[in-house]
């Protein structure tokens, strides 16, 4: 057993914001588990999320005037960890808590070359600890994220479909301890409130949709999925199990494809639109696996965090999903992406690779009943990420 270590705070200096941070890190699978030769890397880290905005500017159309009239009264004053905050999602959550007035502890996996530098801004701090050891999380929670009353769980362990159908394995092993040791730390401190990050992958791969919150596992039960789908199933199991026998209030939200500033970084496999922003920027042309056909929904970083933010806030639904309106086919998807960064032309099909579900759409009955805005459109927030990769968060300028 490796001895205890004192977390690392770091406490952001000012109001530079999440701007001046540089890529971060996140988590790693078991050290004594079996990757494959070029997974190693992939998974010992997680993206980071340098040169986002310099300030939230929320860009969704309100649906009524003015601030979001639940959250921040709710959030103001309270003690909230974000794992996984060297990461993409994390780092969002952390930084819009922090603006709404809770007290943040954003925690992420110790790096070899060194912490996180400072240039986090006012009300959030960063703090190092492997969440796969009980030592460390415990010595989290009573050191620098003592007091905690809600923790908000990003930190996971994945990767893209070829990524996730070669490690399953290892992508389940890692995020059901990761969920289980903050999970079992979080109540014995007293942190009543859980906000569990899970996904629409915990859907069959059989329904097309709307798919409605009811038609998760426990309705339609599918070990078909890969190991970082089965460990968002755990994971929600997990939470409900705990639910009911401690008492802990908890929240899960399910969002689609996240995409937005920050997506991408680190050398973990990325996702859709950083990999085709990633292939433009090598000149390269942008394939569409399948014929290009099937539909997804997706939804913008600063979108989904609002309405996570704002659902919790609420206490309307303890489950719920979150996705823009309506898909896009992955054909129309590229062809958007290469348009934005100047090179419409340079999109290939590749029917030979596999497509996926024809259609994965996803009920928001429950989230448009609560938040107070309508998600950006996706072309506007494709430029945004366009913009921010061409500024320097993740290509040439």
């Amino acid at each position: 057993m490796r001895p205890e270590r004192a977390p690392l705070l770091r406490r952001g200096p000012g109001p530079a914001g999440v701007a001046a941070s540089r890529p971060g890190r996140g988590l790693r699978p078991g050290e004594d588990g079996d990757v494959r030769a070029g997974a190693e890397d992939v998974l010992r880290h997680l993206p980071g999320a340098a040169r986002l905005p310099d300030r939230h500017v929320p860009q969704a159309r309100r649906v009524s005037p003015g601030p979001p009239p639940a959250s921040p009264a709710h959030w103001k004053g309270r003690r909230v960890l974000v794992t996984g905050g060297g990461g993409f999602l994390g780092t969002w959550f952390a930084r819009r808590l922090a603006e709404i007035g809770a007290e943040v502890v954003a925690v992420h996996r110790p790096r070899p070359e060194g912490p996180l530098p400072d240039g986090l801004g006012d009300g959030w701090a960063l703090a190092e600890a492997d969440l796969r050891s009980p030592a460390e999380v415990e010595s989290l929670l009573r050191g620098p994220a003592a007091g905690t009353d809600t923790v908000v769980h990003c930190a996971a362990v994945y990767g893209d479909s070829a990524f996730k159908r070669r490690h399953g394995g290892t992508l389940l092993a890692a995020n059901t301890r990761l969920v289980s040791t903050v999970l079992d730390a979080a109540r014995r401190h007293g942190a009543g409130t859980l906000v569990l990050i899970s996904s629409t992958e915990v859907y069959s791969a059989a329904l097309t949709g709307p798919i409605r919150e009811e038609d998760d596992h426990r309705a339609r039960p599918d070990l078909s999925g890969d190991g970082y789908a089965l460990a968002k199933v755990f994971a929600e199991l997990l939470a409900d199990e705990y639910r009911r026998e401690f008492g802990m209030t908890v929240f899960t939200a399910r969002p689609a494809n996240v995409y937005g500033p920050g997506d991408g970084l680190g050398p973990r496999p990325p996702l859709a639109v950083p990999a085709m922003l990633r292939r433009l920027a090598a000149g390269e042309p942008v394939p569409v696996w399948g014929g290009g056909r099937q539909r997804r929904s997706f939804v913008h970083v600063e979108d989904m965090v609002e309405a996570v933010l704002q659902m919790v806030a609420s206490g309307a639904f303890d489950t719920f999903n979150v996705a823009a309106p309506g898909t896009v086919s992955m054909l129309e998807l590229a062809h958007l992406v290469a348009a934005e960064f100047g090179a419409p032309d340079r999109v290939e099909l590749r029917p030979d690779l596999p497509g996926g579900p024809p259609v994965r759409e996803f009920d928001t009955t429950r989230m448009r009943r609560v938040v107070d805005f309508e998600p950006r459109p996706l072309r506007t927030g494709i430029a945004d990420t366009v913009r921010w990769f061409r500024e320097g968060g993740g290509g040439p300028r």
